[in-house]
């Protein structure tokens, strides 16, 4: 069955024993559409492990989260943060040019929210590129997006992979396309990145990671909710301009326009296009909790 919201499609898959689920034919509506919806099947973590690995031969560590489990399992599976917050469109990873954005994501219900809200926000990047005006399309293609964090000692070992500053210099002598200010324990992080990816059915997304890494949101329609922006963060254009407030509550009236809400069900399996489908979650109404597993990988090399 295939839902269909504005550009979003939604294939699911209906079943019990996730094992009967042929990779080609699930990779074939992965191209398609960008999402594929397991539903009803019972999923464990090491069922969620062992199925992400037929389709990604590596996966990626999240630097601003913890593994779900630190002695058992793979320990590339995390839990999304239970902060109850909006988070806004974003392609994970899209932040940073190394390591480089994984191909897909794997978020998978553990324990669903309790009443309302909690959705997953489903973004359509290739509708979102063609919901741009064509000045704007062009600069974002063109130019791709500079961003600029404040990383403490903690996030920058777990998003590169380094233990100590000798390590850290070393990493951005070999990447001069991030540069990093080191101020005792923590760097001043900018990098350039894309603004635009081509998904698995070849086409052109507006697939990035900007939404998510605001120092603030003015808009009007979130004026007073809880929605993650970060001071330390800020945002330009390729060639340095800062991305004005204006521009960036255009970008946020597109993402509240097209973006499809996952309610969860427990055991859902949602499976995306990184590079098509951008995510995002809605604040819930009660405090409750809400469980989500993820994993990130990248394409197996037969698969691309």
């Amino acid at each position: 069955m295939i839902n269909k919201q504005h550009g979003c499609q939604i294939k699911e898959f209906q079943g019990e024993n996730i094992d009967d689920l042929a990779t080609e034919e699930l990779f074939e509506h992965l191209q398609q559409t960008g999402l594929v919806l397991l539903r009803g099947y019972s999923i464990d973590l090491e069922d969620l492990e062992t199925f992400s690995a037929r389709f990604c031969g590596r996966f990626h560590k999240v630097g601003a989260r913890q593994p779900i489990r630190k002695n058992t399992g793979d320990r590339f599976s995390s839990e999304v943060p239970g902060v109850n917050f909006s988070l806004f469109a974003h392609s994970e990873g899209a932040y940073r040019p190394y390591p480089t954005p994984p191909d897909l994501c794997f978020f998978n219900c553990v324990e669903a929210p309790d009443g309302n809200g909690g959705e997953t926000m489903l973004i359509d990047g290739v509708e979102f590129a063609q919901r741009l005006s064509p000045d704007l399309f062009e600069r974002f293609q063109q130019q791709g997006i500079i961003y600029q964090a404040y990383w403490d000692e903690n996030r920058w070992q777990s998003e590169f992979d380094i233990s100590n500053i000798e390590e850290l210099q070393t990493f951005l002598a070999n990447h001069p396309q991030i540069q990093a200010r080191i101020d005792a324990d923590a760097i001043e992080f900018r990098c350039l990145a894309l603004a635009m990816q081509t998904s698995l059915s070849g086409e052109l997304a507006f697939a990035n990671g900007l939404l998510a890494h605001l120092p603030k949101i003015s808009h009007p329609r979130w004026d007073g909710l809880n929605a993650y922006c970060k001071p330390t963060n800020r945002v330009f254009f390729g060639g340095g301009e800062e991305i004005s407030e204006e521009i960036i509550n255009q970008l946020i009236d597109i993402q509240d326009d097209i973006a499809v809400n996952h309610k969860w069900v427990e055991n859902d399996l949602l499976i995306i296009d990184n590079a098509k489908i951008m995510h995002g979650r809605r604040m819930s109404e009660n405090d409750g909790n809400r469980v989500i597993r993820s994993r990130f990988g990248s394409l197996h090399q037969h698969l691309k």
